[in-house]
Order: C-alpha cells, then sequence, then structure tokens
C-alpha cells in the first residue's frame, strides 16, 4: 500500500514532491494538534509532567539513529546502482571494441547487433525499470549477440586471444546487467519503511500533546517539527528507488556510447 502512495508521490517534479510532502505532514500535524488541544485537552501534558520532556528529547535521539541507518542503506544503495550503470555501459564499450579482432564480416554484424541492442536498451527496457521489469526482447537480442560469440571458431592465435577475451567480457557484462535489473526496486523493505513512517508518526504526535500558554508558539514550533521531519522524507523519496522520481537514473552512459564513442 505504502509503495503506492511513494509511487504517485514520485511522478511529481522535485518541487511538487516538496509541496505534497508538506502539505501531507502539516496537515496530519494540524489536526493532531487541534483534537488534543480543542477536544481532548485531559490527555495534554502539563507543567507537572516534567519527565515528558526528557521523553521527546530521548525520542528525538533515537528517531536520528533510525533515519541515519536507513539513510546510509538508500544511499549506498543508490550509488551502487548508478555506479553499475556506469561499469555495464563500459563493459559494452569493450566488447565493441573486442568485436574489431574478429573477421570483418562477423565484425561488422555484430557492431550492428550490438548497436541495435544498446538502442533498445534505452528506448525499450529503461522506461520498464522503474515499474520493476524489464524488456525480455532486448535480452533475448543480447542472447543472440553472445550465442554469434560463443559459436565463433578462431582461425589463429591472436583471434583466439580475443576470443577468450571477449568471452569473459561478456559473462562479466550479463552480471552488470543482472545487477540493474535486480536493483530496479525500492531501496527499502516493507518493514524498514513502515518504522521510519511510524517513528515519525509517534514523534510528531507526541509533539502535540504538550500544554503551553501561547497556542501560537506551540503551532509554530510543530509546523517547524513537520518541515523537519518533510526533509528527511523528501531526501529518502529522493533515492529511494534508482530509477523512479526526480532523481532517478538516466541512460546517459549509453545514450553517450552511441552518440560519442560508437559515433552512431
Amino acid at each position: 500500500m505504502h509503495y503506492a502512495v511513494i509511487k504517485f508521490l514520485l511522478q511529481f517534479s522535485d518541487i511538487g514532491l516538496r509541496i505534497w510532502l508538506s502539505t501531507i505532514v502539516l496537515s496530519l500535524c494540524f489536526l493532531v494538534y487541534f483534537v488534543f488541544q480543542k477536544i481532548t485537552p485531559k490527555y495534554l501534558f502539563g507543567e507537572d509532567s516534567e519527565y515528558a520532556g526528557y521523553i521527546y528529547n530521548a525520542m528525538g535521539v533515537v528517531f536520528s539513529l533510525i533515519f541515519a541507518f536507513i539513510t546510509v542503506l538508500v544511499w549506498q544503495n543508490y550509488n551502487n546502482v548508478s555506479d553499475a550503470t556506469f561499469k555495464e555501459a563500459s563493459k559494452l564499450n569493450n566488447i565493441y571494441r573486442l568485436l574489431s579482432a574478429l573477421p570483418p564480416e562477423i565484425d561488422r554484424a555484430e557492431k550492428a547487433a550490438l548497436i541495435d541492442y544498446t538502442q533498445s536498451v534505452i528506448t525499450d527496457e529503461w522506461p520498464l525499470l522503474s515499474k520493476n521489469q524489464f524488456s525480455i526482447p532486448t535480452y533475448e537480442k543480447f542472447l543472440k549477440i553472445e550465442n554469434d560469440i560463443v559459436r565463433f571458431q578462431p582461425k589463429n592465435a591472436g583471434q583466439a586471444n580475443a576470443h577468450l577475451v571477449l568471452l569473459q567480457t561478456v559473462t562479466e557484462y550479463l552480471e552488470l546487467r543482472r545487477s540493474r535489473i535486480y536493483s530496479a526496486r525500492f531501496a527499502l523493505d516493507p518493514p524498514a519503511g513502515i518504522g521510519l513512517i511510524s517513528s515519525s508518526l509517534v514523534f510528531l504526535l507526541f509533539s502535540c500533546l504538550f500544554k503551553m500558554n501561547s497556542g501560537r508558539t506551540h503551532l509554530v514550533l510543530i509546523g517547524f517539527l513537520g518541515l523537519t521531519i518533510v526533509g528527511v522524507l523528501y531526501f529518502l523519496l529522493l533515492y529511494i528507488h534508482p530509477f523512479l522520481g526526480p532523481m532517478a537514473i538516466s541512460p546517459e552512459p549509453f545514450e553517450q556510447l552511441l552518440k560519442f564513442t560508437w559515433n552512431h
């Protein structure tokens, strides 16, 4: 359920995401504040509840630890996927270069097939990554290239050496491709996401239970706390899915191969 909400939020631009998060969080804060302050004031912590402030501070520390742990997970996953994407394009370029060591007719045919495969990755497969899917026809195109390379019979020692290196490079490329496909998902499993959201809600709700002489000051403080939570959620949502949202990883490394490296 919460994945559906996240996908809905990530369809907006950078500014739109901030506005939606701010609207949702602040509306919830002020609604809870109104309920406790106006409707059920008997549940509020009065001036004699001195331990409530200590508990509130401890909750802030615990929330910070949870956020730090989850931030590391999300950030590492995003960086790993981004790095793997560049490595995948680099391996693809290595395959393209190594094909030059094969006979001219095979070289031309396989390079043309590799260019077609790369274009298919960009146009057909990349949009599917945001839906946790991949293009089977695109994958089959590379499998055909792999089969052609495996079936090639070297004629001399030079071709034999190039063929061995080419086979190894193809295997390494397939591993990087699998890594990209497998990583096309949310970086947080449901328990971790639920833990962060529930901790944020408890922290916000607890801040509404204090009784202050100035209601305006209380509202301002809750508003700032809510905006702080918005900043936390905003950062996580930007990087929670490597191929979805304003910071989605683009197929630029593959586009650079076609436009400049291969000059196609």
